[in-house]
C-alpha cells in the first residue's frame, strides 16, 4: 500500500534541489520586479514576483508534458512536471493572499464587482487557482493509487485552468507583461499551448476526431478564440 508522501520521502534529494531552484527562481523574479519594474516598491514586487513565478511554473509543467510525449525516454523525469505544477500552485496561492491583503485589505466585496471574467479578470484567477489547488491536493503517490484511472481524468482539468490563467494575466494588467519576466511567461505559454494543440490533433486523428475527448477539445479551442477576441479588444483600447 502506498503511504502518504512516500514518493517525497524516497526522493528527498530531488525535492531539496527542486525547492532550492524554485526559491532561486522566485528571488530572481522578486529582485527584477523590485529594482527594474516596481521602482523599489516592496509590496508590488512581492505580488508580481509570486504571480510571474506561479504562472511560469504552471506553463512549464504543461510544456514538459508535450516534451515527454516527443521524447518518451524523458518520462523518467516525470516528477519534475508534478513538482512544477505543485510549486506553481503554491506561488499562485501566495500571490492571491498577498493581493487579498495588500490590495483589497481582505474586503471580499471589492473583488467580486462583476462575475463576468472578461470584465473582471480576477474571476479567471480564482477559477484557475481553485482547479490547481484541487489538482495539487491529489498529486501525491497515495492519491494516484487511490483514484486509479480516475486520477488522470481529473488531472485533465488543468487544461481549463491554464485557459483561465492565460485569461487572467492577459486581461488583468497587460502592461505588467511588457518586460523580460512577462516575455518569458508569454513565450513558455505559447509553446505549451502549441504542444497541447499538436498532441490533441495527433491523438484525436487516431480516433477520427470523434468521441467525448474530441468534443471537449473543440470546446476548449472555442474558449481560446473567445478569449482572444476579448484580449484583442483590451489591447485595442
Amino acid at each position: 500500500m502506498v503511504k502518504l508522501f512516500e514518493g517525497t520521502i524516497r526522493n528527498w534529494k530531488f525535492v531539496l534541489i527542486f525547492v532550492f531552484v524554485s526559491v532561486l527562481f522566485w528571488l530572481t523574479e522578486f529582485f527584477y520586479q523590485f529594482y527594474f519594474i516596481s521602482f523599489t516598491s516592496f509590496n508590488y514586487a512581492l505580488i508580481r514576483s509570486f504571480a510571474f513565478s506561479g504562472a511560469t511554473f504552471i506553463a512549464l509543467s504543461l510544456l514538459s508534458s508535450s516534451v515527454f510525449k516527443f521524447k518518451p525516454a524523458l518520462l523518467k523525469y516525470w516528477t519534475v512536471r508534478r513538482s512544477l505544477g505543485v510549486t506553481g500552485t503554491l506561488f499562485g496561492l501566495i500571490h492571491f493572499l498577498l493581493v487579498l491583503n495588500i490590495i483589497f485589505n481582505f474586503d471580499i466585496s471589492l473583488i467580486f464587482y462583476s462575475f463576468n471574467p472578461f470584465f473582471n479578470p480576477l474571476i479567471f484567477g480564482y477559477f484557475s487557482l481553485g482547479i490547481l489547488v484541487l489538482l495539487s491536493l491529489i498529486s501525491t503517490d497515495f492519491a494516484v493509487a487511490k483514484l486509479g484511472v480516475n486520477w488522470k481524468k481529473i488531472q485533465r482539468l488543468v487544461y481549463f485552468s491554464f485557459w483561465a490563467l492565460i485569461g487572467h494575466f492577459l486581461l488583468v494588467n497587460p502592461f505588467a507583461l511588457m518586460n523580460l519576466a512577462g516575455y518569458f511567461l508569454l513565450i513558455v505559454s505559447f509553446f505549451a499551448l502549441t504542444g497541447e494543440l499538436y498532441w490533441f490533433i495527433i491523438e484525436r486523428k487516431k480516433k477520427n476526431f470523434s468521441g467525448l475527448g474530441a468534443l471537449i477539445g473543440y470546446f476548449l479551442i472555442l474558449l481560446y478564440f473567445v478569449l482572444a477576441y476579448f484580449v484583442y479588444l483590451k489591447y485595442l483600447i
